[in-house]
């Protein structure tokens, strides 16, 4: 009898510590989860190197009517505008001298904008004020900007350049014959008076006389009466 006791125990011994080790076997196991919504730093690979734009520089000298070299010795060519033509290079040149020389700019070179200090695009000012015309695909913006100066016109769209980059050339027609020799008596030389040149010291002269608002380009524009700086002086909503 006291064999069948021995026995017993093991075989309740041998069930308990199989019972435990299926208890410990189905017990789940925590598995750590990733954060989701890592903030991704500056030092990650994925992270796009796209320099900003360049504050509290100037524009130290006019190279043509879209392009300028900045304070820091770099060159910036505003994006959206095309190369100058000979027929109005010159104009777009004086156009670029007259708004951005010395004066203080902000220069983003990953889209090639340049804007003014209270965030006027440049080449919406050139667009619109005849001093350049559109390269590429331009935006519904600059798009509009030129169409309004095509409507005036104004500056290259208008004359001598009529919207044309080089002025066409014609072949002269054949030197008339020789007048037949006549006795004619000679007429004292005529001299012509020199127009005076248009000055309005202030913008109320200019508005007496007439003038205002003065556009860039005509007799009398000045950038000191111009106070935006969009190629309108004196204008009425500035009185």
């Amino acid at each position: 009898m006291s064999g069948w006791r021995t026995v017993g125990g093991v075989v309740l011994v041998l069930l308990t510590a199989g019972c435990a080790a299926q208890v410990q076997e189905s017990r789940p196991v925590a598995v750590e989860k990733p954060a989701e919504d890592a903030p991704v730093t500056a030092s990650s690979p994925t992270s796009a190197s796209i320099p900003p734009a360049q504050l509290g520089i100037s524009v130290a000298s006019i190279v043509d009517g879209r392009s300028v070299m900045l304070s820091d010795g770099s060159k910036a060519e505003v994006s959206g505008l095309a190369q100058p033509g000979a027929c109005w290079a010159d104009a777009a040149t004086s156009f670029a001298r007259s708004m951005l020389l010395n004066q203080q700019v902000r220069y983003d070179r990953a889209t090639g904008v340049l804007s003014l200090t209270d965030g006027t695009d440049y080449a919406l000012l050139a667009l619109g004020n005849g001093a350049g015309r559109t390269a590429g695909t331009p935006t519904p913006g600059q798009k509009e900007a030129e169409v309004a100066a095509q409507r005036v016109p104004m500056g290259l769209w208008g004359t001598p350049c009529g919207g044309k980059d080089v002025l066409e050339t014609s072949t002269p027609p054949p030197p008339p014959p020789p007048p037949a020799t006549t006795t004619t008596t000679k007429k004292p030389p005529t001299t012509t008076q020199t127009p005076k040149p248009t000055y309005f010291a202030t913008c109320d002269d200019a508005r007496r006389a007439g003038a205002a608002p003065l556009y860039w380009g005509q007799p009398g524009y000045r950038v000191e009466l111009d106070e935006n700086r969009n190629g309108i002086a004196c204008e009425s909503r500035y009185r």
